[in-house]
């Protein structure tokens, strides 16, 4: 095995055992004490691949996203809700698409005919991403800002690295800002972007936002897939307010990720008077 091979796999093994730390325990090291900055130098531009199921090559940094690469242990539930609601010829938003797992799954379902619109903001899940696509997914198009409210600039903090950047909400403070463009979901279903069939909503505590700048999609019922975080309460109350008022039936899916998920959980919300 070559000595990048090594490397490779001992950023994994500490992927992993992050991903086993719970949430408060997680962000103390990597925030607090500033651990997460040391680790992303020491894994800049490493670069792996490992290949899906369905037959695609998802490109990551073993460091940073090895725990979102195997659809079996990440967010099962969710790779089961795609092929439940998604089919052939249908329009999928992936809004927080991190490096395309989700992405590439409904890729392959909604097949040529369909279409598939990955939302992601942030720079270091962005160059995998990018990267992956040079491989092919030709029904897949990167759009390289994040969802919210309203069409505005914003501020995105950068702290949480790959896996939990966010906008910056009224009263908060960012450790690692930059600024960012946010579009909604209804300006750009009104200048023709295709009407979304099913949506995944996962934008660190920024859910609510995002539907409140959909509000007049949610009227034609796209399932939607969201995760709730729970270190945002208000948050959390928001979005469900938004899916209830707009007719939506909501469930909350059990968590079979091995990963600490103890401060989020799935939703996924139907028309009401659907079967």
């Amino acid at each position: 095995m070559s000595r990048i091979n090594i490397k490779n796999y001992g950023f994994r093994i500490i992927n992993v055992v992050g991903n086993i730390v719970p949430h408060s325990g997680r962000r103390f090291l990597l925030d607090t004490l500033g651990l997460g900055k040391v680790l992303q130098r020491a894994s800049d531009g490493r670069i792996d691949r490992v290949t899906l199921p369905n037959g695609y090559d998802l490109f990551f940094n073993p460091m940073l996203h090895w725990n979102a690469t195997d659809p079996n242990n990440h967010e099962p539930e969710v790779t089961a809700l795609l092929h439940r609601y998604l089919e052939t010829g249908a329009v999928f938003y992936d809004i927080g698409a991190n490096i395309g797992l989700h992405s590439l799954i409904a890729s392959k379902i909604v097949g040529p005919t369909g279409r598939v619109l990955a939302f992601e903001p942030g720079e270091i899940n962005l160059r995998y991403f990018r990267r992956t696509l040079e491989n092919g997914a030709p029904n897949i198009s990167l759009h390289e800002f994040a969802i919210g409210a309203a069409d505005e600039t914003r501020v995105f903090d950068l702290r949480g690295g790959a896996m939990s950047g966010k906008l910056v909400g009224s009263g908060e403070k960012a450790v690692d800002p930059v600024s960012m463009q946010v579009r909604c979901i209804d300006s750009l279903v009104a200048e023709g972007y295709p009407r979304p069939d099913v949506i995944k909503i996962d934008i660190e505590g920024g859910e609510a936002d995002a539907l409140q700048g959909a509000a007049k999609t949610l009227q034609t019922h796209p399932v939607v897939i969201c995760e709730m975080h729970d270190f945002a309460p208000e948050e959390v109350r928001r979005a469900m307010r938004a899916l209830t008022e707009a007719g939506y039936r909501l469930t909350r899916l059990p968590d079979r990720s091995p990963s600490d998920h103890t401060h989020s959980h799935h939703i996924v919300a139907v028309r009401s008077d659907s079967v």
